[in-house]
This record gives C-alpha cells, sequence and structure tokens, in this order.
C-alpha cells in the first residue's frame, strides 16, 4: 500500500518511498556534481520494498555516466547498489 508518510496507519511502518518521493529526490540530483550515498531507501532486502533504492540506484547510476561523482558508503548501501547491477558504474 503507498501512501504518504503523514497518512501512514497507526501501528504500520513506512519501509519504502514512495513514487512522490523518488521523484523529488530524482529531480534534485539532476542539478548536483557529487553524491555520497549512505542508506538504502527502503528495506531493499525484501523485492517488495526495494523499489525506491532501485530507482535512486538507477538514477545515480545514470548520472555516473554523465561525470557526477558517486560515492557509495556503509554496506547496505554498497549491497544495494550490488543488487541493483549497477555497482560498478559508480
Amino acid at each position: 500500500k503507498v501512501v504518504p508518510a503523514s497518512e501512514i496507519p497507526d501501528g504500520w511502518m513506512g519501509l519504502d518511498i514512495g513514487p512522490d518521493s523518488v521523484k523529488s529526490f530524482s529531480e534534485a540530483l539532476e542539478t548536483t556534481k557529487t553524491v555520497i550515498w549512505n542508506g538504502p531507501m527502503g528495506v531493499f532486502e525484501f523485492d517488495k520494498f526495494a523499489v525506491g533504492t532501485e530507482a535512486i540506484a538507477k538514477k545515480l547510476a545514470e548520472l555516473s555516466g554523465k561525470g557526477v561523482t558517486t560515492i557509495i558508503g556503509g554496506g547496505d548501501s554498497v549491497a544495494a547498489v550490488e543488487k541493483v547491477g549497477v555497482a560498478e558504474v559508480m
């Protein structure tokens, strides 16, 4: 179920970013020359909650191809870009 963070029901947890957040992050990343990414966007180990992390990893790979310096820090972030298959371009 995708809802804004402010509408997450009591007792539930937000386990991934949604499409609006992916769009916001992607737009913000377009204006940068260097990115340091430390921490996945969701619980990417479960495919259902990996959508946001995968989208941002692919965006960072795209930007790396355009000359943006991309630094991936932390074991979970490295595991995420490896899972998506874009680690070699960063």
